[in-house]
């Protein structure tokens, strides 16, 4: 009876076993019931069979003996079972991390990934005989499918980095437990990744895409047939952009050629880089910095007929700065005055500058102001010079200025002045206050028709805050 209270107990098998309380008070039992039998059969005096006593006693002593192995094999089938779930519970777990992030992917979630491919690791070496191990070649496929997902989409920028840790799987995993296919299937991805970055990044601001990569691509991959392909993409982007038609506006040309020549040389410096690939990559430089003149002064040019006279200016002094020995140099200069002269007078914006000098009329510029002046002016003939302050001159009141007798530049004083010879034809005059003398003014303007047969004298003058100047034919 305390047998089969123990076995209903005890079954079925539960993997931590019968508690051993259990076990103690069994014991205990069949201890009692074997010292009350033993009592009883010393007492009686009634002959009984020896041999069949003999065996029935050793049939229930070998009841329990082979029931408590059968036992012991059953507890064993319970732990495993139980040791299965929660391997499985472990599987089941790491690939609903992978899941969780297939959306929103790889970036941003790498500790996560990390996390999963751990749990992938400690069951495929830890318990590689287990259902859970055997799984993990399938899960890995799907990892990688999720990881790489980038790729996939064509983003191959955001693929670099996915690319480079699917690489480190197999050494994270261990010798033979990634598929071989999966353990190469990064690396030619990984190679179109960079070039396709990279000459997205081709002439544009943020040059550094461009360089990294495509120098990856060299270093990492030199036998690649993407790194083949970079020395004539580079050419492709500098023949674009050096195209007069059907190209790029002169401005953009000017950015693209500057950042296409700091590319080229950089990603020239890729460390074992082939000699011919290194001059190819020169070559092309070289191409983009012998175009940048030229897209530079049409850039400057466009700007003056659109009549943006304040990118004129800087264009073209940057022109000059850059390009100091270029024949068109002195032409940028004449620009320069035709551009300040124009921002102030639009309709000097009509003048096409050219580097002509010299006429045969005679036009005289006087200064009637204590304040130094800078006279520049465009027509004909393009320049600028400066004239000193007048000591012996004063500033008008402006209500003076209004009066119709009103004449700058009386006769019978002295004036610092420049006689110009200019020809026939319209000449438009800036006088700007030079900075520094504290008596304020602003730039004033004249149109003067210059016919021959007469001489012309221009006045400037100041009036109370106000630059101003006259003309006298």
């Amino acid at each position: 009876m305390s047998t089969g209270a123990l076995a209903l107990v005890a079954l079925p098998a539960d993997p931590d076993g019968v508690p051993l309380a259990l076990v103690v008070g069994w014991l205990v039992i069949l201890v009692l019931l074997a010292a009350h039998a033993a009592a009883r059969g010393l007492r009686t005096t009634r002959a009984v069979p020896t041999v069949p006593v003999l065996g029935l006693a050793l049939v229930l002593l070998a009841a329990p003996v082979l029931a408590g192995f059968e036992y012991d094999a059953a507890r064993e089938r319970a732990q495993h079972a139980r040791l299965e779930k929660q391997l499985l519970d472990r599987l089941g777990e790491a690939d609903r991390t992978v899941a969780r992030y297939e959306t929103s992917g790889y970036a941003g979630h790498e500790s996560a990934f990390s996390s999963a491919l751990t749990a992938y690791r400690g069951l495929s070496r830890d318990h590689p005989d287990s259902a859970a191990a055997h799984k993990v070649p399938a899960r890995l496929r799907t990892y990688y499918r999720t990881v790489g997902a980038p790729f996939g989409k064509g983003d191959y920028c955001e693929a670099v980095d996915p690319l480079r840790h699917l690489l480190t799987v197999p050494r994270t995993m261990g010798t033979g437990r990634v598929p071989e296919d999966l353990a190469a299937w990064p690396a030619p991805r990984l190679a179109t990744s960079l070039y396709g970055c990279g000459i997205g990044g081709l002439g544009t601001k943020d040059s550094s895409t461009a360089e990294y990569h495509l120098t990856a691509l060299l270093e990492e991959y030199p036998d690649s047939p993407e790194a083949g392909k970079v020395v004539p993409e580079v050419e492709k982007h500098v023949s674009f952009s050096l195209k007069d038609k059907g190209g790029e506006s002169p401005c953009d040309a000017t950015s693209s050629l500057q950042i296409l020549a700091d590319q080229a040389t950089s990603v020239a410096k890729a460390d074992g880089v082939p000699a011919a690939t290194v001059a190819a990559l020169g070559r092309q430089a070289d191409r983009a910095k012998g175009g940048l003149p030229t897209k530079t002064w049409n850039c400057a040019l466009d700007a003056y007929h659109d009549k943006d006279y304040a990118a004129t200016q800087s264009r073209m002094r940057d022109f000059t700065a850059r390009y100091g020995k270029d024949g068109r140099a002195p032409l940028a200069r004449k620009y320069v005055i035709a551009a300040q002269v124009a921002d102030e007078l639009p309709a000097a914006g009509k003048v096409k500058p050219t580097t002509s000098s010299g006429g045969s009329i005679t036009v005289t510029v006087r200064n009637d102001s204590p304040e130094a002046v800078e006279v520049l002016y465009t027509g004909p003939v393009i320049g600028s010079f400066q004239l000193g302050g007048c000591e012996s001159c004063k500033r008008y009141e402006w209500a003076d200025t209004l009066n119709p007798a009103f004449k700058p530049c009386p006769s019978g004083r002295t004036y610092p002045s420049k006689t110009l010879r200019l020809p026939a034809g319209t000449t438009y005059f800036l006088h700007k206050p030079r900075s520094g003398s504290g008596l304020g003014g602003s730039p004033a303007t004249d149109t003067v028709k210059v016919r021959g047969g007469y001489t012309y004298t221009e006045c400037a003058y100041t009036a109370k805050g106000f630059g101003s100047s006259g003309i006298d034919g």
